[in-house]
């Protein structure tokens, strides 16, 4: 028995040593005559013409499919040459027919029988029926992948006569076999498209569906295969049509209406009828009609935030600035309300075609907000603490620190500057404490530290002195409080009732622990507790903590940047990160639109793919998941507020 392995030294010795030294690749094979036209070799002088009459007859014969008389023709002709070329002409074509009515033993034998000029075919023909000698014995499926891929390769680099069409049907049938069991789904649609013609039709028709399955799956094709797909598939195809459609949706995944464009006209000069050409011009038109110096906000201008979106609204506007009038920030109220948010989405992208929203900046909006965008085709960065929103793949981005982020470098820099190594984390029943109990969990095990469980405490929780009590017993030495700020200035006051203070800065691992019943931790808050107005009445139970946010303002007035100082003018005196945040969503988005993204589509693709912008905050894009990735920076409480630290975090 043979098999795959035999012909993984690509000819036997004998077989190699009669082929002679030329062996050509497929692109030269290609190049040696068009397809459907068999190489004629010149006669000499002293061929007989019944030899060469013979081989015409034989050739004729093969084309048409008849084997048996095909074969008797080139055995005649074989039989009459005097000259090699003639004679390899016969040799070649038994070979060939022997190959395909399956007897291998004679192929082989009359493969190494060929001498001249075409015997540069021969090895590609050997290795052919190698593949098929195995196949019989072992289907192709069946064997490891690694062999498998070997065999695919192999396949794709046989050197064949020109215009063999019967041949190469029997290669490309083999070669779709392994496209399936590989899922080289790109190269199924390849060779099915080229086995179709050639193919008896019910194989044809099988594998032309099977490629029409991988193309109507939006998921199965790079945007480079689609593209390869439709520079390679000829337009008489019957997957021409699927192949043209697919080519058209992947421009306006992209934006780029002008190929989308080139594309439909093409395909309605070749395929008029197809029923998809209203349907995609429809979706050119859908895409076009949007205005690109238009972006939408959500912001609360009513209600109890409205002081708070009037300060983002101001930084928006100024990150808009260096751009002249070229864009307009168009407002939309979302009253804190999930239903008036979602009905101002739905505003925006309809009624005032925006090309981008930004905002919202409230997390119970969040879902709603880009539920809408979503369903609207409308990218959306939004401005929130709200994890779970964001996914660059459905045009939802985040312009925020991320939780992960925070705790990390909170955790971090306990480790470098507490006193020991056991963690707490303070938290009140909820998704929000448990995401960040998680994730400092997470954080101390790795560095290899001691995390001590402290049970959860009611969300509408206002008396803390039983917990105070359980914090103390733990004997902390770094606390991180996962709660907002409101709550952080309500236990402060009840840890110092039970003589538990944060660790004085600067924080010196090496320092001397107080003496007598004062106890000390380093306090961690997150971004959601550095509120210094909010904690302004536990001030003195918060003096040295610690925070992790992307912006800090200055301290004075005379160290303010020049995006502080834009801001003071405009009536917004130390903004916090949610200004810094706000301010650089709108000049990421305003670089991209005036960078040439000029509608949805294709600003969603260029907020995937940024990588650097002129911001406030160091940015260093967006994720896969749609989140900013930002550093954070540690800074300290003191004197009822926050001070940056000279060095950052990542």
């Amino acid at each position: 028995m043979r098999h795959l392995r035999r012909f993984r030294v690509f000819l036997p010795l004998a077989a190699a040593a009669a082929c002679g030294p030329a062996i050509a690749n497929v692109s030269a094979a290609a190049d040696a005559g068009p397809v459907g036209a068999t190489p004629q070799a010149a006669e000499p002088a002293d061929e007989a013409d019944t030899a060469a009459e013979a081989l015409a007859r034989a050739r004729e014969a093969y084309a048409a499919g008849d084997l048996p008389a095909a074969t008797a023709a080139a055995e005649e002709s074989l039989a009459a040459a005097t000259g090699t070329e003639t004679a390899d002409g016969a040799r070649l074509l038994l070979a060939r027919a022997a190959l395909l009515e399956r007897r291998w033993d004679d192929a082989r034998r009359r493969l190494g029988e060929v001498r001249g000029a075409e015997a540069k075919y021969a090895p590609g023909y050997l290795e052919l029926v190698e593949v098929l000698a195995a196949d019989a014995v072992r289907p192709l499926e069946s064997l490891p992948e690694e062999e498998r891929r070997e065999a695919a390769a192999r396949l794709a680099e046989l050197a064949l006569l020109p215009g063999d069409d019967p041949v190469a049907a029997v290669r490309l049938a083999l070669q779709l076999r392994l496209d399936l069991a590989l899922g080289l789904r790109a190269a199924l649609v390849q060779h099915a498209a080229a086995y179709a013609p050639r193919a008896e039709a019910r194989a044809g028709r099988r594998w032309v569906e099977e490629a029409e399955r991988v193309l109507a799956d939006p998921s199965a094709l790079t945007e480079t295969e689609v593209l390869e797909l439709w520079t390679g598939v000829a337009g008489d195809s019957p997957l021409w049509p699927s192949v043209a459609r697919r080519r058209i949706e992947v421009a306006l995944a992209a934006g780029d209406l002008a190929t989308a464009g080139e594309a439909l006209e093409r395909a309605a000069v070749v395929r008029p009828d197809a029923p998809w050409l209203r349907e995609l011009r429809a979706r050119v038109a859908a895409v076009a009609d949007v205005d690109a110096g238009r972006i939408g906000a959500l912001l609360p201008t009513s209600g109890p935030s409205a002081e708070v979106g009037r300060r983002v609204l101001a930084a928006m506007e100024q990150g808009l600035a260096s751009f002249g009038d070229r864009f307009v920030l168009e407002v939309r109220d979302t009253g804190g309300d999930e239903t008036r948010t979602r009905e101002a989405v739905r505003a925006l992208a309809a009624e005032s075609k925006v090309v981008a929203i930004l905002g919202p900046i409230e997390a119970r909006v969040a879902t709603a907000a880009v539920e809408e965008a979503t369903a609207a085709g409308v990218p959306i960065v939004s401005l929130n603490v709200q994890r779970d929103v964001a996914s660059a793949a459905h045009c939802r981005f985040r312009e925020f620190a991320t939780y992960a982020a925070e705790v990390e470098a909170l955790v971090g820099y306990a480790w470098d500057h507490a006193r020991g190594r056991r963690f707490v984390v303070l938290r009140a029943a909820g998704r929000y404490g448990e995401v960040l109990s998680e994730l400092a969990a997470d954080a101390v095990e790795r560095r290899g530290g001691e995390l001590i469980a402290i049970e959860p405490y009611a969300a509408g929780q206002t008396e803390f002195l039983d917990l105070a009590t359980a914090v103390r017993r733990a004997r902390p030495d770094a606390i991180l409080f996962a709660d907002s700020a409101a709550r952080v200035a309500l236990v402060a006051p009840a840890l110092a009732y039970e003589d538990l203070w944060p660790q004085p800065a600067p924080h010196d691992p090496a320092s001397a622990a107080p003496g007598g019943p004062r106890r000390e931790a380093l306090y961690l808050l997150p971004s959601a507790a550095a509120d210094p107005a909010a904690l302004a009445d536990a001030r003195r139970y918060l003096e040295g903590a610690v925070t992790a946010v992307g912006f800090v303002p200055a301290a004075r007035p005379e160290d303010r940047t020049p995006f502080e100082a834009a801001l003071a003018a405009r009536g917004v005196t130390a903004p916090t990160q949610l200004e810094a945040f706000a301010h650089d969503a709108a000049r990421i988005a305003a670089t991209l639109l005036a960078g040439g993204a000029a509608n949805r589509p294709a600003l969603c693709r260029a907020l995937a793919e940024v990588e650097s912008a002129d911001t406030v905050v160091p940015f260093a894009g967006f994720g896969a998941d749609g989140e900013a990735r930002r550093p954070v920076r540690i800074a300290v409480f003191r004197a009822g507020s926050f001070a940056p630290l000279p060095t950052s975090t990542p």
